[in-house]
């Protein structure tokens, strides 16, 4: 052990720069990945720590500096204002301030990047110290070398992040530090003083072994991943980033390449439809997957053409004929095709000269006059809605599949880079159902009982390696419609049901009842919906609505039992019109009594305006009591369960308060015992405290213990009080105190 404090120091240094570095390699991808900035500011307050431990700063003037220094980051960085201002300490004050308030109600994104800073630096803050304490006590950094390799390799296999070389280059330093350590360790214990020569011997061979392997490391070529693994980091950052920054508004669109990303309420009317019911309204389908959205055909477009009130070739037939009604259309934006019920059979009520085409992959209908394409500004369209036995769809079978022709393949396309597991999830979960159409509907309700979520705000964009159906399955299950619908798709063709992604908008809201039974429905922007076609042979095309929170088609009759007439299957539409006139009624009350209510409130606000501010003092002052009285029970609780690690910190602090002059090795002496008691390495009943200093030695692989106990010896046992220096014990007595807070 050197005694030598100008070498102890320099070693000292020399450890604390390979620390530095190694916490460099923490914030590099930590600043990048978070878009953080002030990198230096960082590395600086981490030297400032640094150098506090070099120097053994008093803790007390240490903490003021970091402190001041913390302090003066958060005020240059966020507030923009002169540095230690009365604007500055007002701006922090207030930023703090809200941040708590956030944190106590639980709004996390509430919170200011000053208080995050905040905890970033408390976090360093402690992380240094727990570093002193591994080199200074332990004389190991392994658990430190292994939490770095592993944070880095996280983040270089879940995000974009390339960490290959920090990670040599961690490994270098981590195992130099380790060597250095250990080399320290062994001259301690064994008592040999620590020579030029000696010392250099050892370490020579440990770092020309590192800079020929890291060397070796940097040259060799590196082999890719063996598999893909998700992309969990990645996603959220997405979602984060892209997802936060591409705020689109909600409606109907042609381009569905890139689906993903929030959108933003629009309740600007599209049309208005006087109809017997609500519908769903049909514009299209798209049947190309990509893995990022939605494309029709590369190619020509093949249409059908057809003029007014001729019959429309769709290929989802009408109901029957005496079911036969119709609906008009008066648009408000300059739309260039038709909106479509389910059972569409004509369009009329146009000028003369206006004709139509289908489009015939994807069922969009646009109206002409001449060779060009316009807006009609009403219509009248006649349809009868199809209706389902149960019956027949209970008999559709997976075996029927295969006598498709192969014009459904198309409907069955999915991209090669779909995850297998959405494959597997899709067999899953339709494995026990017999029929189709069973299995269609395992897939619907898979969504309502999974802990998926219906969100317009919160929604992702996949990133470049992501899968817009799979991120929304695993990754995220929080989505709008066309997250819902695009999965159903992918689900059931995974499971070889042709299906396809439709278009259009959802019911809209009832406004009046018209003239006979008609009654007017008004569809804006916030109607614009996705929904799924599946085909099931015997059938023919049939819709389904996956999306959580929408009441779907009233299209399935229960034929199963012998019933004189088929009744539907969902009576959620059939007292929807009930419904609906006893929720008028309810709002009118809730109207009335809302003005009866901010009447009260005005009332009681006039009346207790003097009084106002007393209260609310009382409030905020029980509130500020509970705060501190819960802070210092949760802080006591804590030192409780910490004793063993911050009490002979404390001990020694106290210590080093005092002039050496004026501690009694006695007393000191007898301090040490006690802890050592505390830490299980108690003085047995007749062990002579030679023997005990032995054991404890033996114990901690250390001399310190028998130099301490023979200086202690020869104080109280010799008749002649030799002079002693506490300075020659102290760093024994220190190590050993701070051993028993392992």
């Amino acid at each position: 052990m050197t005694h030598h404090p100008i070498k102890r120091m320099i070693g000292l240094v020399a450890l604390y720069i390979v620390i530095f570095f190694m916490l460099r390699e923490w914030l590099l991808p930590i600043v990048n990945l978070t878009n953080t900035g002030h990198l230096n500011l960082f590395l600086l307050f981490v030297g400032i720590c640094l150098l506090a431990n070099i120097v053994h700063l008093n803790g007390w003037i240490s903490a003021i500096i970091k402190s001041a220094y913390i302090l003066w980051f958060l005020m240059y960085v966020y507030t923009g204002t002169k540095v230690f201002s009365i604007e500055s300490v007002l701006t922090l004050s207030s930023d703090l301030q809200n941040s708590w308030l956030a944190l106590m109600q639980k709004d996390w994104n509430g919170v200011e990047n000053s208080f995050r800073s905040i905890l970033f630096f408390i976090l360093l803050w402690m992380t240094i110290y727990l570093i002193h304490y591994w080199i200074t006590v332990k004389h190991t950094i392994i658990h430190f070398l292994f939490v770095t390799i592993i944070f880095l390799v996280l983040l270089d296999t879940f995000s974009e992040y390339n960490a290959k070389f920090a990670i040599i280059r961690v490994m270098f330093l981590g195992l130099l530090l380790l060597g250095t350590l250990y080399a320290n360790h062994l001259f301690e214990t064994n008592a040999v003083e620590r020579k030029d020569i000696k010392y250099i011997s050892v370490l020579v061979p440990l770092a020309v072994m590192l800079i020929a392997s890291t060397v070796f490391a940097y040259a060799i070529p590196k082999k890719g991943p063996m598999v893909t693994l998700p992309k969990s980091l990645s996603t959220l950052m997405d979602q984060q980033g892209k997802g936060s920054s591409a705020i689109g508004k909600i409606g109907y669109v042609e381009d569905d390449k890139k689906l993903g990303g929030p959108f933003k309420m629009d309740a600007r009317i599209v049309f208005n439809a006087k109809a017997d019911s609500n519908q769903y309204w049909r514009i299209e389908t798209k049947d190309i997957y990509t893995s990022k959205g939605w494309e029709r055909k590369k190619g020509d477009v093949y249409v059908e053409a057809f003029n007014q009130n001729e019959n429309i070739p769709l290929s989802i037939k009408p109901g029957s004929k005496m079911d036969q009604t119709t609906a008009e259309i008066e648009m408000k934006k300059d739309f260039k095709f038709i909106m479509q019920t389910y059972g569409l059979m004509k369009v009329g009520n146009v000028d003369p000269g206006v004709s139509f085409y289908r489009e015939i992959d994807g069922e969009k209908i646009r109206s002409l006059k001449g060779e060009d394409e316009i807006a009609l500004e009403a219509y009248t369209i006649s349809y009868s809605s199809p209706k389902y036995s149960l019956k027949a769809l209970k008999k559709t079978n997976v075996n029927d599949l295969d006598k498709l022709s192969k014009d459904y393949n198309t409907y069955l396309q999915l991209p090669k880079t779909l995850p297998k597991r959405v494959r597997k999830l899709s067999k899953d979960i339709t494995k026990d159902e017999k029929s189709l159409y069973g299995k269609a509907n395992a897939i619907v309700d898979y969504f309502k009982y999974n802990d998926y979520v219906y969100s317009r705000d919160k929604v992702a964009i996949p990133g470049k390696n992501d899968d817009y159906v799979d991120q929304f399955l695993f990754d995220t299950k929080m989505g709008y419609c066309d997250n819902f619908s695009s999965s159903m798709v992918v689900m059931l063709r995974s499971i070889g049901i042709p299906a396809r992604w439709v278009k259009g908008f959802s019911e809209g809201e009832e406004v009046q009842n018209v003239a006979g039974q008609q009654k007017e429905f008004v569809i804006t922007n916030n109607n614009a919906h996705s929904w799924v076609e599946a085909y099931l042979p015997g059938i023919g095309w049939m819709s389904f609505e996956p999306t959580i929170g929408f009441e779907g088609f009233d299209n399935v009759l229960d034929d199963v039992k012998n019933q004189q007439e088929p009744t539907p299957i969902n009576p959620k539409k059939e007292d929807k019109e009930e419904k609906q006139k006893q929720q008028k009624v309810d709002k009118k009350k809730e109207e009335k009594t809302k003005e009866e209510k901010q009447k009260q409130e005005k009332d009681e606000k006039k009346a207790q305006k003097s009084k106002k501010a007393e209260p609310v003092m009382s409030k905020k002052f029980t509130m500020v009591i509970a705060i501190i009285i819960g802070a210092l029970i949760v802080l006591s609780l804590i030192l409780v369960l910490l004793r063993r690690k911050w009490i002979p910190k404390a001990i020694i602090t106290f210590y080093r308060m005092k002039k050496p002059e004026n501690i009694s090795l006695d007393h000191a002496y007898h301090q040490l015992l006690k802890q050592l008691e505390h830490a299980g390495l108690k003085k047995g009943n007749g062990q002579t405290l030679q023997d005990y200093a032995n054991y404890v030695d033996e114990r901690l692989s250390t001399t310190h213990m028998s130099k301490i106990t023979a200086l202690y010896e020869q104080q109280i046992y010799s008749n002649n009080y030799a002079q002693w220096d506490w300075l020659d014990i102290k760093e024994s007595w220190e190590y050993l105190i701070n051993r028993t807070s392992g």
